[in-house]
Order: structure tokens, then sequence, then C-alpha cells
């Protein structure tokens, strides 16, 4: 009877598991790569305890959200916002280890221009402002770079939450591996590790650096003639030239995008950096896109008020559950059907 009931339980709940696993809307590696961190710490994930832990890293004041995530049990909150948390942690987590998982397509994105730009700051040793509308892939190629010059190059992604001096200062000696001794100052440690070994400092998404982080940027410049490399968007540019000190050690700016188009003759055309963000957020996002699909995200990449990667993120997503809904079968139709939806809903 016992062995009745198990084959009984068990029937009932195939059912139920293959429909959480249809509402399963979280990023399936994402979910893999935040278990194994688990692992690599020691941590259970079963524990109250162990996940507040890796919530609190995260920004997060309880184990709710990693609760939630974990066991597929997301009902509220922004689900997008927390994974991309999630990205921007396990990412520097891997930094600090010197994992090598840091890029899946390295000929993708703004590879040309981002190196060149990084390879200029190092040989001028100044302040490099590197800039680019958002979902060009400047992240990914400082990343790159980073991973390839791991001897005499020190990267951090910025988050809101990190983006203060102190905060800075206490990620960029952990990533080095530096344990400061009690009542050491943590500054004047950084600064001389930095200039005894050469240290290019790379700060990505550095448009989110407050006022007084930037005048300690400039400080540090001047005491110790280290290349300082900072990546970010577009807004980035008159946050540096606000202040004279500031504008005064910036000795370089690109702009890292600039085969996002090609010229031909009088009309510009998406360029290599455009097509190869096409052909990776597709790949992510709407992995049946055809040749159809392509051209309209790319028309949508390269318009001046799209959004950048974000708008093509969002039809994708629409588009692909259209698709997966079974009621359109033409991935083109439901391309377009996601955009009229979505303009449909800003004007609403």
């Amino acid at each position: 009877m016992k062995t009745e009931h198990g084959k009984s339980a068990a029937a009932h709940d195939a059912p139920q598991a293959a429909l959480d696993a249809q509402h399963d809307k979280r990023n399936p590696d994402l979910v893999s790569r935040l278990q194994s961190h688990f692992q690599s710490r020691g941590l259970d994930e079963s524990t109250i305890k162990h996940r507040t832990i890796i919530a609190g890293d995260l920004g997060y004041g309880d184990q709710t959200a990693v609760y939630r995530y974990l066991f597929n049990k997301w009902t509220i909150g922004d689900l997008e916002k927390f994974e991309t948390r999630l990205i921007a942690f396990l990412e520097n987590e891997m930094r600090i280890e010197g994992g090598a998982e840091l890029i899946n397509d390295p000929a993708s994105f703004v590879l040309p221009s981002m190196f060149a730009f990084l390879n200029q700051v190092r040989a001028c040793g100044n302040i490099g402002v590197a800039h680019g509308p958002a979902g060009v892939g400047k992240t990914c190629a400082g990343r790159l770079y980073a991973a390839q010059n791991k001897s005499n190059t020190l990267y951090l992604h910025l988050v809101t939450w990190k983006r203060r001096q102190s905060i800075i200062v206490q990620s960029l000696l952990k990533a080095a591996g530096i344990k400061p001794e009690r009542g050491a100052c943590k500054e004047e440690l950084l600064a001389r590790y930095l200039q005894e070994k050469g240290i290019m400092l790379v700060l990505d998404n550095a448009q989110r650096l407050t006022r007084h982080s930037r005048d300690w940027l400039r400080d540090l410049l001047d005491s110790t003639g280290i290349p300082i490399a900072l990546i970010g968007n577009p807004e980035i540019i008159n946050q540096w030239a606000a202040c004279d000190q500031h504008k005064r050690v910036v000795g370089l700016k690109r702009d890292v995008s600039v085969d996002l188009f090609e010229s031909d003759g009088e009309k510009l055309v998406p360029g290599e950096t455009s097509n190869a963000t096409i052909d990776h957020l597709l790949k992510r996002h709407f992995p049946k896109a055809n040749a159809a699909v392509k051209r309209e995200a790319l028309s949508l990449l390269t318009r001046p008020d799209s959004g950048a990667a974000g708008a093509v993120v969002m039809h994708a997503k629409l588009a692909d559950l259209m698709l997966k809904g079974g009621k359109i079968t033409d991935p083109a139709e439901a391309f377009k059907l996601a955009s009229t939806q979505l303009i449909q809903q800003e004007a609403a």
C-alpha cells in the first residue's frame, strides 16, 4: 500500500511540476550560477541564515528575494531588477577570483574601440573617459580587457549601493586580495599598491560616481600618476566637465561606440557593433528570430529615441512569449505585434 501511495503522490506531483516549469520566468543560467556561488562559499541555499548573507551582498535587507528566486516562488517585485543586481554581483565575484567565464562571445560589441581607448589611457597615464549609449557592449569589452591583463589592471563595476569612496576603496582592496591591518589607512594602502605595481584602474558604470568619489579619483591621480579609465553612459562627460578641477585631469575622451554606424554616402547604416549587439540580444531573448526580425531590431536599436538595447530586449521578450503562446507562428509578425503593443502601453 505504501508503494501505491508513493506512485499516486508522484502522479499528482508531475502535473504540478510541469505547471511550475511553465511559469518559471527565471534565467536558468543565473539560477545555476547562484547555486554554484552558494557551494563555492560553503553556504547552504536551504538555510535562511545563509540566504540572508547573499541577500546582504546583493543589497537586500532579508533573504526573501533570494529565496523566491532560488525556489521559483517569484510572485511580486521587479524580477529584472533582481537579476541585474545578481549579474553585477556574480561577475564582480568572478573578477575577484580571476574566473575565465567573464566573456562568452569575445568577438562581439565594441572591442576595437574600447581596447584602443584603454591602451591609450595606459600609455598617457591620466584619467580617460569612455562613453557610449547603453547596450553597445562597453561593459563586455572592459571586462574582457581586464581579464586579459590581470597582472596590471584592476576592474570594478559600480552599482548604486557601491559608488561612495569608502566602499569603492574597500571593493578594490578585496579585488586585489589585500587585507588591511587594523588602524591602517585603506586609501593610502590602495594608492601605494596601485603605484608600486603599475596598475591601471578601470571603473565601469562610472556615471554613478558621487561628487566626492570624483574628488578622490582626482587626488589619487595627482598622488600616484596611475592611469584611470572610466567607462559610462554619455552623461559622464557633463559630470566631469561641470567642475574645473575635475575637467583638468581628464586627458582623453572617446566615444567607444564609433562603429555603431557606417557611412554610405550621405546615409548611415548599422555598423559592426550594432550587428553584433542585435545578434547577441536576439540569441538570448528571441532565439527563433529570423532575418526579417533582425532588420526590425537593427532599426529599433539605431533609432535615436529608442532607448538603445533596452527597447530591443523588451520587444524580443514579448515576441518570444507570443510565439510560445501558439497563436502566432511567424517570428517577424510576433516582433511587429510586440512593437504595436508596447507603443499602445506607452501611450496609455
